[in-house]
C-alpha cells in the first residue's frame, strides 16, 4: 500500500510539471474592423471625396509589423487601382486606426474596396517556448472590404426637330 502511494505522489507530480508548460487560454490573433460601419460609403458621386477608416489590433501576444494594402476592384475580382498602402508596428494588445480618403474620377457600375493587411511576427512570445505547436490554419493574411455603386445623375438629351 506504502508503495501505490509513493507511486500515486510521482504520477501526481509528472502530471502538474507537465501541465506548467502547456499554455492555457492563449489564442493569438490580430483584429481588423471598420470603425463604424454603418457609415461607409455605399452610393457615391464621381468627383466627390469620401473617407472611411479601419482599425487593426495585436492580440499576437508578441510585437508585430503589419503591411496594409487598399484596393479596388470590379465586380469579376478584376483589379481596377490601388488607393493606398503602407506598414505600422505595433506591440502587443496596442490598437492602430487608419484613415483613408478617396476620390473616384472614372466611371464605373460597382466596386469592392478591399483593406489586406499581411503579419510579421516579430520576436518570439513567452508561451512558445512552453508545449507548442503552432496551428496549420493560423492566417498570415487577413482581408476585409465593402461594395460602393456610382450614383448616375439624370441626363437629358435634346433632340432637334
Amino acid at each position: 500500500m506504502k508503495y501505490i502511494f509513493i507511486a500515486g505522489i510521482i504520477i501526481l507530480g509528472i502530471f502538474l510539471g507537465v501541465l506548467y508548460f502547456i499554455p492555457l487560454g492563449i489564442e493569438p490573433l490580430t483584429e481588423l474592423y471598420f470603425e463604424n460601419h454603418t457609415s461607409l460609403p455605399k452610393h457615391i458621386f464621381l468627383d466627390k471625396p469620401y473617407n472611411f477608416s479601419f482599425t487593426v489590433h495585436n492580440l499576437e501576444y508578441q510585437d508585430v509589423e503589419y503591411s496594409y494594402n487598399i484596393s479596388a476592384f470590379d465586380v469579376n475580382d478584376t483589379f481596377m487601382f490601388e488607393l493606398d498602402s503602407g506598414s505600422i508596428y505595433l506591440v502587443n494588445n496596442e490598437t492602430k486606426t487608419i484613415y483613408e480618403d478617396f476620390l473616384k474620377k472614372e466611371h464605373f457600375d460597382k466596386m469592392k474596396i478591399n483593406i489586406n493587411i499581411k503579419k510579421n511576427l516579430i520576436g518570439e512570445p513567452e508561451f512558445k517556448k512552453k508545449l507548442w505547436w503552432p496551428d496549420p490554419n493560423y492566417p498570415m493574411e487577413i482581408n476585409i472590404h465593402f461594395w460602393i455603386e456610382e450614383i448616375v445623375g439624370t441626363t437629358i438629351t435634346i433632340i432637334p426637330d
